[in-house]
This record gives C-alpha cells, sequence and structure tokens, in this order.
C-alpha cells in the first residue's frame, strides 16, 4: 500500500473576488512598427474561486474599465480599432486545471476569451495569505501572472487578488 499525499491549494468553499482590494493588470509590447508597451488595469470585474479537492477559478472583466492613465489611449484601445467595448463588452476567465508547484505555488491553466476568441493561458499563481479581515470575514490572497501572444502583441497579465469566503 501507497500513501498519496493531497495538496489543497485553495481551501474548501467559495471564495469570491474583492474588487475593493483585488488589482488586474496588463502589460501590452507590441513588436511591429514600433517597440512599444503599454501598461494598464481593469476597474470593472468580478470572480470566484472554487476551493477544495478539485479547485477552479473563473471570472469577468469589463472592456469599458480599461485603463492606462491616458483617455486618448484608452478610448483606442477600447475602440472597435482593438477590443472594441461595445460590440464586446467583457473578458472571460475559465479555469481548466490547478496544478501544484512547490510550496505555496501552483499553476492555472485556462481560456481566455477575447473578443469571442479563445486563447489558452498558463498562470503561475502563489498564495500569499489565508486569515481574516478586519470585519471578521474569511479572505484568502493570491497573486498570478503570465502572458499570451495576441497578434503582433505578447500580453502579459498580472492579478493581485483577495477574495472573501461566502457563508
Amino acid at each position: 500500500m501507497s500513501a498519496v499525499e493531497t495538496t489543497t491549494l485553495i481551501p474548501a468553499g467559495t471564495w469570491t473576488v474583492d474588487p475593493v482590494h483585488t488589482t488586474i493588470g496588463f502589460q501590452v509590447v507590441d513588436t511591429t512598427d514600433l517597440f512599444s508597451t503599454i501598461n494598464g488595469r481593469f476597474t470593472d470585474f468580478e470572480g470566484r474561486l472554487e476551493g477544495g479537492a478539485e479547485p477552479k477559478l473563473a471570472g469577468a472583466i469589463r472592456v469599458a474599465s480599461l485603463r492606462t492613465d491616458n483617455e486618448r489611449r484608452d478610448a483606442h484601445l477600447t475602440s472597435p480599432d482593438f477590443l472594441d467595448a461595445e460590440k464586446y463588452p467583457e473578458i472571460r476567465f475559465e479555469s481548466t486545471a490547478v496544478e501544484p508547484l512547490a510550496g505555496d505555488r501552483f499553476f492555472v491553466r485556462g481560456d481566455l476569451t477575447v473578443k469571442e476568441t479563445s486563447f489558452e493561458v498558463e498562470l503561475e499563481a502563489r498564495i500569499r495569505g489565508l486569515g481574516r479581515g478586519k470585519a471578521g470575514d474569511e479572505r484568502l490572497v493570491l497573486d498570478a501572472q503570465g502572458s499570451f501572444e495576441w497578434g503582433t502583441t505578447t500580453v502579459e497579465l498580472t492579478a493581485a487578488v483577495s477574495a472573501v469566503k461566502e457563508a
């Protein structure tokens, strides 16, 4: 008989992303005509984590909430030239696998859907903490980062997530 060690990456239960204490960011590197880099974030999003033996993560970002600290560029990026926020109001993510790495680190593989096109994305994530917030709610804090190719650009994603356990 052999012993099998199981690792619970995300504690059991349903966790809701707290948008007030979460940041979803991106960096786009384009090497077509000019080498350029754009950094930004989204300010309107939601997400859920299902913890336990088979964790799952899912979320949606409102495209119109894109911010790069330049109103003209934001308008261009949310226009039909790029993300087309009016026609495609959300970017969606759904995990397909969550696999342990060493210690508090794990891989999240999933489908990121942008303008009805799915991109397979791998994120490296790390549990930063688990405990009680000031209001007594149970909280989970994690960071994740990864990238994907979109045409002539590389899009790097970062997430600093605070989630609250549902009762």
